[in-house]
Order: structure tokens, then C-alpha cells, then sequence
């Protein structure tokens, strides 16, 4: 077998290309997950399907699953504000008064998945991945991810009419379903029923739909997680240029980045650092 003859400098090449390919795996092995926000509050819980499959087939596909989260509901002491249950995925506006909402939603994947799983004698993953949890910024916020769900059916063509759709919050409130237990302590009635209807029939604003999954940023703050629930624009409505200075600085404290302000006032990060400076 002919040897073959690396010179020197092409060997030391071809070895540091080697060890720079070995280091990104193990950083990608051992990085940890992601940080995830589970204090009490609002949350807007995603999953789907993987590969985006179906995971219900049958009636009684969804009513299992939402028999699972009447009993998360009073298990872990959650409150469901609003729900909708899509063919490939659901979404759920939850408010958590424990740091559970991690538990009680894998509690809801992994009783469902055994379910479906043996029902139509399947293996494997039925859904996609973690699930995507949003926690929300205020009341406003609120609003609009409620009205996002409600609406989830008629953005993907599925009926014509919000209320047409029997597997979603506001079908349970007009027609006091089966599941409209589930509704019991929902921030949704602090609307009239005719007022929620109005609500959730009409059409979303373009910047509305963008708001929805905008989540509050999450900063590690003296060794603990912390959520800006403040919105960065917040700090700059009133008087965006008259005190700028003192309301970057104020942004600053409160835990956003010299980046995040730059990016948002359209300055360079350099300008943002003198104005600290001079502050």
C-alpha cells in the first residue's frame, strides 16, 4: 500500500481542521438546553405533530386529550384561559401559579402520546420536539394571543366562522360544551359573551399577528433567570429623543443589552456604550 506523505505543514492543517470539527461536536453534545421560564404567570403552550402529522384522528382523539388537561387543570392548579386543538398541533393559554408548567405539560405530552400510540399501534415520536412555550407580557398581550387562538381554525381554512369549530374555548362558552369546565377561572370573562364574540370575529391586525409570539427576553441576573416583562419600547414612548440619554440608561439597568438598545434606536452599539459612560 503506497504511504502517503502529508509535508509538514499540511499535516498540521489537516490535523487543527480535525480538532476544530471534534470540539464544535462535543460543545454541541454537552451544550445544555436552553433556558426555559417556569415561574407563575402567563403562558402561550405550542406542539405539534412530528413531521407536522396528524394527532388526532378521531373524535375521541380530541376529547382524551382535553380530558388530560381538564385534570392537569385541577391537578396542578392551572388555569386554561383559552384552547384550540388543530389536526397537527394545539394551542393552549395557560397561567400557572407554581413553577409546574414544565411538568404539567409533559404530563399532557407523554399521557396523550402513550394514547395515541396504542390506539393506532404506532411507535415512536408523536410529537415534534419540546414544546414552545411564550410567556407573555401583560393583559394587552393576553388579549391578542387569545384572540390568535380562537382564530387558529379560520386562518388555516378549516371553517368559515370562529364558533363553527367545536374544539377550541370560545365554541365551549357559547354553546356551555362539554368541556366548557375547562373555562372556569378564564380571564375571558371579564368580557360579555357578546363583547368576546365581537373580539374574536373580527379580523387581527397585521401588528397584532406580530405581537403574538414576541415573549419577554430572559437574562441571567446574580445566578437567577430573570424575565424583562417591561418592553423595551416602553422606556423611549414618551419622550423617545427629548431624554434619551437618561432613558437608555434606564433600559440598561432595567437588564437590556447595549445591542438590544442600538438595534431598537437604530444607533451604533458605540454610541450606546459613551452615553452609559456619560451617565
Amino acid at each position: 500500500m503506497q504511504k502517503l506523505n502529508f509535508k509538514k505543514g499540511v499535516r498540521h492543517s489537516f490535523e487543527t481542521f480535525l480538532n476544530i470539527i471534534l470540539i464544535k461536536s462535543l460543545l454541541q453534545f454537552c451544550m445544555p438546553r436552553k433556558e426555559r421560564l417556569t415561574e407563575p404567570g402567563l403562558y402561550h403552550i405550542i406542539n405539534r405533530g412530528v413531521e407536522r402529522r396528524v394527532i388526532y384522528l378521531e373524535p375521541e382523539d380530541y376529547e382524551f386529550f382535553l380530558d388530560l388537561l381538564l385534570k392537569l387543570s385541577k391537578d396542578y392548579e392551572i388555569n386554561v384561559h383559552a384552547f384550540c386543538l388543530m389536526s397537527n398541533h394545539y394551542h393552549l393559554l395557560l397561567e400557572t401559579k407554581h413553577n409546574n408548567i414544565s411538568k404539567a405539560i409533559q404530563f399532557l405530552n407523554d399521557k396523550y402520546a402513550k394514547f395515541f400510540n396504542k390506539k393506532y399501534t404506532r411507535s415512536g415520536h408523536l410529537w415534534q420536539g419540546r414544546y414552545k412555550s411564550y410567556p407573555l407580557y401583560d393583559d394587552a398581550h393576553f388579549w391578542i394571543v387569545a384572540k390568535y387562538i380562537e382564530r387558529n381554525p379560520i386562518k388555516a381554512n378549516m371553517v368559515k366562522q370562529v364558533d363553527l369549530y367545536k374544539y377550541q374555548s370560545f365554541f365551549q362558552w357559547k354553546y356551555k360544551y362539554r368541556y366548557y369546565e375547562l373555562l372556569n377561572n378564564s380571564m375571558i370573562f371579564e368580557m360579555t359573551y357578546g363583547e368576546y364574540a365581537d373580539y374574536v370575529m373580527s379580523e387581527m391586525d397585521i401588528d397584532a399577528i406580530d405581537i403574538v409570539y414576541k415573549a419577554p427576553k430572559l437574562i441571567i441576573k446574580d445566578d437567577k433567570l430573570k424575565v424583562l416583562k417591561k418592553r423595551l419600547e416602553t422606556f423611549f414612548e414618551l419622550d423617545r429623543d427629548i431624554n434619551r440619554d437618561t432613558n437608555i440608561k434606564n433600559a440598561y439597568l432595567y437588564g437590556y443589552t447595549k445591542s438590544d438598545i442600538a438595534e431598537f434606536l437604530e444607533i451604533s452599539h458605540t454610541a450606546v456604550s459613551k452615553i452609559l459612560i456619560r451617565s
